[in-house]
């Protein structure tokens, strides 16, 4: 179940997108695309910048950071790197952003046949 979770939340935004448009009376593909893909854009945000923090690319500057101000302060200072915080959580924010995106295509295509 735990695989599916994003999958499910997906469709949750998917549907609150067609409900949020039947409420403004204004539903077609168009701008279920349009919605589509604008609710999109923050998971693919977040799972973006968890993805680069994860590769390592900020570690050393982090670790230098660190090493600057511990020295002002006369003590060791404990961190995570930030290669750690975002190492296995980002599938999940591409994931929903990627089915998100792959609705709104279809939704766009469809309006220009």
């Amino acid at each position: 179940m735990k695989k599916y979770r994003p999958y499910l939340i997906s469709l949750v935004i998917f549907a609150g997108a067609i409900i949020f448009g039947i409420s403004q009376n204004n539903l077609s593909f168009i701008t279920l695309s349009d919605t589509l893909f604008m609710l999109g854009l923050p998971f693919l945000i977040v799972g973006s910048l968890l993805w680069i923090f994860s590769s390592g690319f900020f570690d050393t500057f982090q670790r230098s950071m660190h090493e600057s101000l511990g020295r002002k302060q006369k003590k060791k200072a404990n961190y995570t790197p930030f290669s750690q915080v975002g190492a296995g959580v980002y599938p999940f924010w591409l994931k929903i952003a990627g089915v998100l995106f792959l609705l709104a295509l279809i939704f766009f295509a469809i309006s220009n046949i």
